[in-house]
């Protein structure tokens, strides 16, 4: 692999720079440790799916998740070794806010960088977006905090540091409102929600219109229960429990069935709290994809805390 160059500061010089927030935190600040770490989970080759398959490149959609690396690396392995072959020109990153409230979606034109050197914005596509859609915030307050999409950016320019792409990143709010309105509008899915609708119907003109080849990223991941979450309760009670409801989660994401996967989370009005919620179902509708493969899926239990958190991995192939 070969090692990113820094793109020169004068072609970024139109928006401002988000720094590397978690660079000598979650993951080595100097470029050749953080490349060696990422190397040694991407590049294995006994990478299997959950039904005990080979993983296959060719990955044009990912679900990866955004858990802590020290915890969690492992599990991004597997989807980022399906998207090592991608040619796209752009990465959609679609990403759980832990820090965004208000607008459901939340773009960013800064401009990131990791040990790993800049990786630009697509200033094109978020023009044109925000140029037909002049109401959606323009507050990125959300991302300075943000790890969801730093850990993936670090991710991709590993991988395609060697050639140009750029990425388009968009934090997704919590859609709490959108559970308590599908137990109060006759189950009303996110899609009969007019903001989220004409934001996915705008984007995906977009993009389409703006001829680039796109692949989408979603940063997410799935239960967080125990008592750090305020649930009465220590998760290793449930973590059986939860792992089922997760698979049955899965399934519909590998499927591409949006309408089954949030029916199943607001059911129960959330009660595991699946921070990816918000990002894959806005995947599933602006993608549509069918051919989905479960590559990974973990739980982390913090004995301390009498908590813990899930989280998977997912790649999506064209027919």
């Amino acid at each position: 692999m070969h090692h990113r160059t820094a793109i020169s500061v004068h072609r970024t010089a139109h928006h401002a720079i988000r720094p590397a927030r978690f660079a000598g935190i979650c993951y080595p600040a100097r470029e050749t440790e953080l490349s060696d770490m990422l190397d040694s989970v991407i590049f294995q080759s006994h990478h299997l799916t959950l039904s005990g398959t080979p993983v296959n490149k060719g990955a044009h959609v990912i679900i990866a998740p955004h858990i802590d690396f020290r915890v969690g690396l492992s599990a991004y392995g597997p989807a980022y070794y399906a998207l090592s072959d991608s040619n796209a020109d752009t990465f959609i990153i679609l990403a759980t806010s832990h820090y965004g409230w208000g607008s459901l979606f939340i773009p960013t034109f800064q401009h990131f960088t990791t040990p790993h050197g800049i990786v630009r914005t697509d200033t094109e596509i978020l023009c044109a977006l925000y140029d037909r859609l002049p109401t959606l915030s323009r507050d990125d307050t959300a991302h300075h905090e943000e790890h969801s999409i730093e850990f993936e950016v670090v991710f991709l320019q590993r991988l395609f540091g060697h050639r140009e792409f750029t990425i388009v990143p968009i934090l997704v709010t919590s859609f709490y409102p959108l559970i308590h309105r599908y137990h109060t509008h006759q189950h009303a899915l996110p899609t009969h929600c007019k903001e989220f609708q004409v934001f996915v119907e705008t984007l995906q003109r977009v993009v389409e219109d703006s001829g680039k080849n796109a692949a989408y990223v979603v940063s997410a991941d799935m239960a967080h229960i125990g008592r750090k979450f305020d649930d009465p309760y220590d998760a290793a009670t449930m973590l059986a429990t939860v792992q089922q409801e997760d698979m049955y989660l899965l399934q519909a994401m590998e499927t591409g069935k949006s309408a089954e996967y949030f029916r199943r989370i607001a059911a129960v009005r959330d009660a595991y709290k699946i921070c990816g919620l918000p990002p894959v179902y806005s995947m599933l509708e602006i993608v549509h994809p069918a051919n989905g493969s479960a590559l990974a899926y973990q739980q982390w239990y913090e004995q301390p805390t009498q908590s813990a958190v899930t989280y998977s991995s997912l790649a999506y192939y064209k027919p």
